[in-house]
Formats: structure tokens, sequence, C-alpha cells
């Protein structure tokens, strides 16, 4: 869809542009052609018809050599605000595979780790509602323990028994991601492990920018924790 894409240069003056939507979600969107944004972190305001005016936050961009290049990441900071509410009635909800390849993704955790895990894992506070994907019952909330790009721990009651396959509704860091996964394991006490199948098309960047962040504080505090005085 062609957006009409506002941004603000350093003097503050408001600079028309043009893009087009590559995918959507119900708070964002993946972007191609935005000549202007370089940054993550910039304000946009993109309009899709002349009474619909919806201000996001760059979130991502596409690195020069990569398969993302010129494509630009966005989110909308009005969260009473729907982004696409017509195209998303109209539409299916589309979900991309999640490669089991080892040597796929970005965040591997370092090699000789006991567990074994193939990807970082982060403790972080958030929320995930699961619904059985053969059911129409009423979501159940958890709470969300730590996360990777394959996977996450919950904790909380739930009636699923390993090897549900679920819908998952994470909401993490004002991020909304939408997972398709299955129950991997539970252990009473300790939380129930949920291994990521599909995830709805465009989520994958978020999900990814939003783990980079994650790794970084890792490393900066690490790096405090050396330079200490003793």
């Amino acid at each position: 869809m062609p957006l009409r894409v506002t941004y603000w240069d350093r003097e503050n003056k408001p600079c028309p542009d043009m893009a087009c939507t590559y995918d959507i979600s119900p708070r964002g969107a993946r972007i191609a052609g935005l000549r202007s944004v370089q940054e993550v972190g910039d304000i946009v305001a993109i309009e899709r018809t002349r009474n619909h005016k919806i201000f996001c936050r760059v979130i991502w961009v596409g690195q020069p050599n990569s398969p993302n290049r010129g494509q630009v990441g966005i989110q909308s900071v009005e969260s009473d605000r729907p982004m696409w509410g017509s195209e998303l009635r109209d539409m299916e909800e589309i979900y991309d595979p999640i490669s089991r390849d080892k040597d796929s993704g970005n965040l591997k955790a370092p090699a000789g780790d006991r567990n074994r895990r193939r990807r970082l894992r982060f403790l972080i506070a958030g929320t995930a509602a699961l619904q059985n994907q053969k059911l129409s019952a009423v979501p159940t909330e958890t709470i969300l323990k730590d996360l990777s790009e394959q996977g996450c721990l919950v904790s909380g009651a739930h009636p699923f028994p390993t090897g549900t396959d679920l819908k998952v509704a994470l909401s993490v860091a004002n991020y909304d991601f939408s997972i398709k996964g299955q129950i991997r394991h539970a252990v009473q006490g300790f939380g129930t492990g949920i291994e990521f199948r599909e995830i709805r098309k465009g989520d994958r960047q978020m999900l990814q920018f939003l783990l980079r962040r994650l790794e970084e504080e890792k490393l900066e505090e690490s790096f405090q924790l050396e330079v200490q005085p003793v």
C-alpha cells in the first residue's frame, strides 16, 4: 500500500516523502522506499488517507548488506488507535515459519553453553496469552519469564498438557507479537517451556530487534561489573 510519510529534519522542519508497505501488523509495519529515515528512534507521521494520520517510531533499519536493505520497521506510538483496522479485517493473518536450522538467526548461545540451547535466552517481564489452536476458548493469561528467538518460558496455571499446539500472544516492553508454538515441557513450580514454530509476518524483525537490545544491555551490565574497583 502506498503511504505518505512526514519526517522532521534537524531544524524540526516537516519533510514529505513517499513509501510503500512490505507487510503490516496491528501496531506496525515494514516499509520500503523510504529514503529519508536512517536512524532507529526517529518519529514519523504515516498517512494511508488524508483523514488517518498515525505517529510511529522507527524501530529498525535494514543494514546495507542484508536482505532487509532499503526497508524500515515502524511501530505506532499511539496505543489507543489502530493502524490498519480495515486492512487487517479484510485479510487473514499470515505466519512465517521459524527455521530450526542451527546456523540461522543472529543471537546464538556461546559455544560450550551447558544448557545446549542454540539461541540466547533473556530474562524479561511481560505476559503471554495462551490459546489452544484447535479450540476457540478464551486465552489463558500467563507471566513471561524469559524469551529467545525460538521459544519462551512462562509461569502460571493453565490447562494445556505437553505437546499442545498453541497460539501465543506476547506483550513485552511495549511490543506485541503473535506466535504459533507447542508446549515442550512443564515443571510445577518452575514454568512451562514453549517452542516457537511460526511467527506473524512482520513480527520477526521486531522480535530480533528487541532481543538485540537485550543482548546489548546484558553486555553493558557485564562490562560495568568487570571495571568496578576491588
